[in-house]
């Protein structure tokens, strides 16, 4: 599913710690997924953000699935929600997704995905890889990101 001008539901986890800086709230989380709903169609979509090590390059993974496994959960019938989530939940206000880009590291040969951004309205939803997957929220577009690996 393109996720361009879809809701960012939610972030989901099961577990968040959550920490306040002077300008930003930065979520930290193992596996954690970004809910994405098309209202247009009411698709459910989740990304899942892992990571991998190779080479003692941190490199992020995004796997988009239909069920928000490995956040225990159990079926519901409603047209918005087909889950009701057992573990840690993150949203926001402006919830449509404006931009997504990923940044990281290209070679002659590969290109290694190490961060994501989402531009909604007024927030940027930034997501870092490692053992532990930083998401941080703030106000202004990040900076020093490496190279553009894709954008919408």
């Amino acid at each position: 599913m393109l996720i361009k001008d879809c809701l960012l539901e939610g972030i989901l986890a099961n577990k968040l710690d959550t920490y306040r800086t002077n300008k930003d709230l930065i979520l930290y989380s193992v596996e954690p997924l970004l809910f994405i709903r098309n209202e247009d169609t009411a698709d459910i979509s989740y990304w899942k953000l892992d990571w991998i090590e190779d080479n003692q390059e941190d490199i992020l993974l995004l796997k988009e699935q239909n069920t928000p496994d490995p956040i225990e959960f159990s079926l519901i019938d409603d047209p918005h929600y087909k889950h009701v989530i057992k573990g840690s939940r993150f949203s926001v206000d402006h919830k449509f997704i404006k931009k997504v880009s990923g940044y990281g590291y290209k070679s002659s040969k590969t290109e290694t995905l190490t961060s994501i951004i989402l531009e909604l309205e007024d927030l940027y939803i930034y997501a870092k890889t490692g053992a532990v997957i930083e998401i941080r929220i703030t106000s202004e577009k990040p900076s020093e990101l490496g190279e553009i690996i894709f954008t919408t």
